[in-house]
């Protein structure tokens, strides 16, 4: 990260003082203001490449800080750390909408703030490279994700995500139909993953009907059972009704045989590092391909977890 600036806010001096001993020593520029106008002022004089802020400011507070941050085309998409203490107001910082930010609880040591800024300026990279049709960071974006948080020793959840009967689906209602399914599911897990903000979770888009979900322990089976029964409500309403109404699509097989195609379903498996040791990315995604293959050789929309220790 040498020679990428990083400006914190935050009036607590010792606070600021380990946090900027921590990354300089990491090669990053870092400037401090004390309040939010002071901010601001550097922010549009020299935007930095990360914002830490802590939301309870003099003069103009975090969330109205970020608020105008919003407004302005050149300066919305700074990735933002949020410093939370218990008087974080969820609501406020909800309605702001951020599109790169991180909520770090207080207190935190300096390796795990400069493990979370390493992450984010990464993500600010690399949102670059998003899926066009989604918007989203891809394969590569999570690669580096988990790269980090193995190198920093975190746990992590990692849901994949598979649309059973999606290639029929496209083949015959057509691309442009099937894009629609793509993005009803991208509305699907991005609300119900917004309905778990201590989770920390981010979406992915690998492309097609692939998707996958990094995310703290601890939310992966509700958030998964929530994800099931939204697939299982909404997802047929794509389909015509005479389809609907039949269960399904009725189409020809290689043989010339004719079968019948179920409504999709989604298959979700579980990767995670809380109960075995995972190296890389390469290693969670082999175990994720082979939790997927298992879980979608069950009927309808089902979850399943990797329950091996070793």
């Amino acid at each position: 990260m040498d020679g990428e600036r990083i400006l914190i806010v935050e009036p607590d001096s010792r606070l600021v003082e380990l946090a900027v001993i921590k990354l300089s020593s990491s090669g990053w520029l870092v400037a401090v203001a004390n309040d939010g106008e002071e901010a601001l002022e550097k922010i549009v004089n020299n935007p930095p490449n990360v914002l830490i802020i802590n939301p309870n400011l003099q003069k103009k507070d975090g969330y109205e800080l970020c608020a105008e941050l919003q407004e302005n085309e050149a300066l919305r998409n700074i990735p933002i750390i949020i410093l939370a203490d218990q008087n974080f107001d969820e609501a406020r910082f909800d309605a702001l909408n951020l599109r790169l930010c991180e909520i770090l609880a207080k207190p935190f040591s300096p390796k795990t703030l400069l493990g979370r800024v390493n992450a984010i300026a990464l993500r600010a990279k690399l949102f670059k490279k998003m899926n066009p049709l989604t918007e989203l960071p891809g394969r590569q974006y999570l690669e580096e994700e988990v790269k980090q948080l193995i190198q920093s020793d975190q746990q992590f959840d990692l849901l994949f995500c598979d649309m059973k009967g999606f290639r029929t689906y496209n083949k015959v209602y057509g691309f442009a139909q099937g894009n629609e399914v793509i993005k009803q599911m991208v509305t699907i897990l991005q609300e119900e993953l917004n309905k778990i903000h201590n989770a920390e979770g981010q979406l992915y888009h690998f492309g097609g009907d692939d998707f996958c979900i990094l995310i703290r322990p601890g939310y992966a089976d509700d958030f998964s059972k929530r994800i099931i029964e939204r697939v299982d409500s909404e997802i047929p309403q794509l389909y015509q009704e005479s389809d609907r109404t039949r269960g399904g699509l009725v189409i020809t097989n290689r043989r010339g045989l004719v079968e019948q195609s179920p409504i999709m379903t989604i298959a979700i498996a579980l990767v995670s590092n809380c109960s075995r040791k995972i190296s890389n990315w390469l290693e969670a995604e082999t175990i994720g391909i082979e939790m997927l293959k298992y879980t979608k050789s069950m009927p309808g929309s089902q979850f399943a977890k990797d329950r091996r220790n070793s």
